[in-house]
């Protein structure tokens, strides 16, 4: 299990980041050079020759894939079907910021797919100029590693050697968290569009283990525990964000604002210190450093956590627990108009 704390709740890189502004220049030219590099799964695995490392790695996607289009009904844009050399251990950086004394997110404006959270960077040195522009301008900032984004089947998303270490949960957990992107996608509802992903890859991960039979048991159960300890983790914040979300509608002075917020988190890091942390086994969750969080750091949480019990509530109750009719439904209402989580909520009224 790995126990970087992203490595499976921050995993998009807005494709339409590729696709306007100035910055765009540099990026679009990384991307494509690194869409240059990539080689065809299926001439990957004819090679005799191939790295034993590689070949598990591919096989194992290839049948990812498979059951997350076959049997989930994902979208089949022919993502992951490419291999890519890359000598790191990430393939970008994403920004997020939020201001100060509230949690307004700062959003970035891509054509097509509207307003987004994040901007994305393939030299993190360019992410870091983008932070140090918005920490100047007095908001709360958030630089962060993503293991792959998705392009919505704009392009072909290919796989990078670095996934070689990824075990089944986190790989079928990565793979499936953004085929649902290029399968579920609303404008302007970064909100919905990341929760969904990150609700059916977690849950689409079980579903693949389960399906592997005993092959499959202990990781399944080993991801069962990791989901519940992330649930553990993301409530802790949920419940911080809350107490700061109430003092910042308090009509205080700035100063005094600052100093709460302060003792809030100061307050909040020893509680989770002495009452949360020694009942988790996971080394990132236990060992985190709750004091360094601020309100980009919360809102990652907000963006990707959001309202899991509205996602679980409708899989249950609209869709009797069918994940594959769940996935069609969020697909539905992804293209319709207005908020998509306020369809869900009215098909949940309605049952």
């Amino acid at each position: 299990m790995r126990t970087k704390i992203f490595a499976i709740t921050a995993l998009v890189l807005a494709a339409a980041a590729l696709l306007s502004g100035c910055y765009v220049t540099k990026e679009a030219s990384a991307f494509l050079a690194l869409q240059s590099k990539a080689r065809p799964v299926k001439k990957l695995l004819a090679d005799p020759k191939l790295p034993d490392s590689q070949r598990d790695l591919l096989e194992r996607v290839e049948a990812i894939r498979a059951f997350a289009i076959g049997t989930l009904g994902l979208r089949d844009t022919k993502n992951y079907t490419s291999l890519v050399e890359l000598d790191a251990d990430r393939l970008a950086t994403v920004v997020q910021a939020c201001a100060e004394l509230s949690f307004d997110r700062y959003l970035w404006n891509y054509p097509v797919v509207g307003r987004l959270p994040y901007q994305g960077f393939f030299d993190p040195k360019d992410a870091d100029k983008e932070a140090a522009r918005l920490r100047k301008e007095g908001y709360d900032v958030l630089v962060r590693g993503v293991d792959a984004f998705s392009t919505l089947g704009w392009f072909r998303d290919p796989l990078y050697s670095f996934m070689e270490s990824y075990g089944d949960a986190d790989l079928a957990d990565l793979v499936i968290h953004e085929m649902t992107h290029a399968t579920a996608f609303s404008k302007d509802t970064g909100d919905f569009n990341e929760e969904v992903a990150t609700f059916v890859g977690r849950r689409g991960a079980e579903a693949w283990l389960a399906s592997l039979g005993p092959r499959g048991e202990t990781e399944l159960e080993e991801a069962r525990e990791s989901r519940a300890e992330a649930e553990t983790f993301a409530a802790f914040l949920a419940g911080t964000a809350a107490e700061l979300e109430a003092m910042y509608r308090l009509d205080l002075p700035t100063d005094e604002k600052r100093s709460r917020k302060a003792a809030i988190i100061a307050a909040r890091a020893a509680t989770y210190r002495e009452t949360v942390a020694p009942g988790l086994k996971l080394e990132g969750y236990r060992d985190f450093a709750m004091e360094r969080i601020n309100n980009a750091w919360l809102d990652l949480y907000r963006l990707y956590e959001g309202e899991p019990r509205l996602y679980e509530d409708y899989l249950d109750r609209v869709c009797a627990g069918d994940l594959p009719r769940f996935i069609a439904d969020m697909a539905r209402i992804a293209k319709e108009k207005g908020d998509p989580k306020d369809a869900m909520r009215a098909a949940l009224a309605a049952d």
